[in-house]
């Protein structure tokens, strides 16, 4: 019908005059007049026609609550399918999270034009917060949602999506409270952002979290002009290949939220379809305290970290805190405790292995159920493997790399993979199968064999792997026994050339870049200051970009190096995308020989808004003397 009778789903009152032909007062006999009488009212028949077909549109509700996490009054929006008042259905929801860009009358219309003709329901709320309370308001938000309108109230009706911030925000959640949610997407979200307790909030970056969403569907909208596209791309080289359940779609677009409907569409197919409560999970969580499937972590950390759980089943869990992830040091110091799901029969006991995996040092209990079925683990941020299990449980506690110093994608990547029985009885002789839900992965052999283990003992288990893409950053492994199927990923990286001309710096003071294009002077490392890497000194290399220096992220599996400390250089003033620039502070162990060569891997990242540039170079030199030591 003309848009002159209908605005944003409101029809005008239509007459018959509306439709008569605008002639004026009409002379002659007056047939003109009649058949223009006589064509209005076909024209009207028409439109009552067309208006009888088209839905009813649907309801929009301004709405407000009391919310404690917040401590105050918060608003939302609801979108209501237009049958929902003259019925007692129940609907799924779409939380759609906002940030602090203007209202979109175009968006808001396309939502209200989903809903009139779809049965879903969908929450408008925010402005999102990364920094505050705001992080920690979903579960009370979802729960009052549920108990004021007819949801269809779990997890596999309850979906998080959202634009710009807001996109972030979503798939944040999403990570946080897998179990509140079945499915997320991003319009063009941020992919990293501070997040945490007041005091020790820490960056978040979505791509080393595709751990937190291995049971959550998720689709990531970008746009081909949009001045994210370039972490879009990093987020999408990890979690196509570490996780399932990921799509994208690209639109020819600048920063936005287009197709709209698409990506409603597949929320409404994962409420449909939605994944199943994970038999194994694994979570890092920025918070110290928090609850997830079921269990609870409590520790007493008071600095920025993760802490991490992976590989959690009834039959145990693998546990650290992080300073980061995911190889950042662990925090030893920490007391942590956890508390599993009520999995076991109240009051029952049983036989928990504890192994610490710096050195192996096994700790046996016997520990009791208490009357919810649940148990109680008392650990510290040191990296654990917990076992519970009478029976032998083997577990995949970590590879090394064999001959590299890392792995590069698209040529043979040797690993020694390490395996632990967890459990209370010895492991008979077994056959782990190889496997990779990822295309063009090739294993030297299919299966390996894995002679039996008494209880706390370990092996490890050379496998090669060649990955035929040559631009892939990670690749996942599953080492497969029986029912049993333990997880591996591994980091990849182009082939880089192999250069002379880099810098350390090992309490130097140098002129580097800073915030992406800064130049300005910086002291990095602690040492003598004399440009090489000695036994106790901590350093960082520099790679040349024109006349400057840019500090570079370094990867190395050498045994002299520890290589976790880092540092990040804010780029939000410069692209805005919230991110920043890692770059690496390692160390060379006192006990490191000098004249040991390091090899090690530089990457540094090139501002060229919007699409960035990466360079990886190869890069060698021999630990040095410490000063008055060297050879005469």
């Amino acid at each position: 019908m003309p848009e002159d009778f209908e605005r944003g789903g409101i029809s005008r009152p239509l007459t018959l005059a509306a439709l008569s032909p605008r002639c004026g007062p009409c002379q002659g006999s007056g047939t003109y007049s009649r058949v223009g009488i006589f064509l209005g009212l076909i024209s009207l028949a028409a439109w009552a026609f067309q208006a009888a077909q088209s839905p009813a549109p649907a309801a929009i509700q301004e709405l407000t609550h009391s919310s404690v996490v917040m401590k105050g009054t918060r608003s939302y929006r609801v979108f209501l399918p237009s049958a929902y008042a003259g019925s007692q259905k129940r609907y799924p929801v779409i939380y759609w999270f906002h940030g602090y860009e203007p209202s979109n009358q175009q968006r808001d219309s396309e939502i209200a034009s989903y809903v009139a003709t779809h049965d879903a329901i969908v929450v408008d709320v925010g402005p999102v917060e990364t920094a505050g309370p705001f992080p920690s308001y979903f579960p009370e938000l979802a729960n009052h949602i549920d108990k004021t309108l007819r949801t269809i109230p779990n997890r596999d009706h309850r979906a998080v999506t959202g634009f710009s911030m807001g996109g972030f925000m979503a798939y944040w959640i999403a990570g946080e409270y897998p179990d509140l949610v079945s499915s997320a997407s991003s319009f063009m979200g941020f992919t990293e952002a501070s997040v945490g307790p007041p005091g020790f909030d820490l960056d978040n970056n979505l791509d080393d979290l595709y751990g937190n969403y291995d049971d959550v569907r998720t689709r990531l909208v970008t746009g081909t002009r949009d001045f994210l596209q370039f972490y879009h791309r990093r987020l999408n080289g990890v979690w196509l290949y570490a996780r399932s359940g990921h799509e994208t779609e690209s639109f020819d677009a600048e920063h936005g939220a287009p197709g709209v409907a698409r990506t409603f569409d597949f929320h409404m197919h994962a409420f449909a379809d939605p994944l199943p409560k994970p038999a194994m999970f694994s979570h890092a969580d920025v918070y110290p305290n928090f609850a997830v499937w079921g269990w609870e972590a409590v520790s007493d950390r008071r600095q920025p970290g993760f802490t991490v759980l992976e590989n959690v089943s009834g039959k145990g869990f693998r546990s650290a805190v992080r300073e980061w992830i995911p190889g950042g040091a662990t925090i030893p110091a920490v007391k942590l405790s956890i508390a599993s799901a009520p999995l076991y029969p109240p009051a029952s006991s049983h036989a928990v292995m504890y192994i610490r995996l710096r050195d192996g040092n096994v700790r046996r209990a016997v520990q009791k159920a208490d009357a919810q079925g649940r148990l109680n683990f008392e650990l510290d941020g040191d990296s654990y493997e917990v076992g519970v299990s009478a029976e032998p449980s083997l577990a995949v506690a970590g590879y090394e790399i064999a001959d590299a110093a890392w792995a590069t994608a698209g040529q043979p990547v040797k690993l020694r993979v390490k395996f632990w029985n967890k459990g209370q009885a010895r492991s008979a002789t077994s056959t782990i199968q190889w496997e990779s839900p990822n295309p063009g992965v090739k294993f030297d052999v299919a299966s390996s064999r894995l002679f039996g283990l008494g209880p706390g003992e370990s092996a490890t288990l050379p496998v090669t792997v060649t990955v035929a893409d040559e631009t892939r950053a990670i690749v996942k492994i599953f080492a497969v026994e029986g029912a049993n199927r333990m997880p591996l990923e591994v980091p990849l990286f182009p082939s880089a050339e192999a250069v002379q001309n880099f810098r350390i710096a090992d309490g130097q003071t140098l002129e580097a870049y800073r915030h992406a294009v800064e130049r300005t002077e910086v002291t990095l490392g602690e040492g003598n200051g004399d440009g090489h890497a000695a036994p106790g000194e901590s350093f960082a290399v520099l790679l040349p970009d024109g006349e400057f220096l840019r500090a570079a992220e370094v990867f190395t599996n050498d045994a002299c190096v520890h290589n976790t400390v880092r540092a990040s250089d804010s780029w939000a003033d410069y692209d805005h995308a919230g991110a920043s620039a890692i770059y690496s502070l390692p160390g060379i162990r006192p006990e490191c020989p000098p004249g040991h060569v390091v090899h090690m891997l530089a990457r540094v990242m090139i501002p060229n808004a919007p699409n960035h540039r990466v360079r990886y170079a190869a890069i060698e030199f021999p630990v040095w003397w410490r000063k008055g030591e060297e050879p005469k």
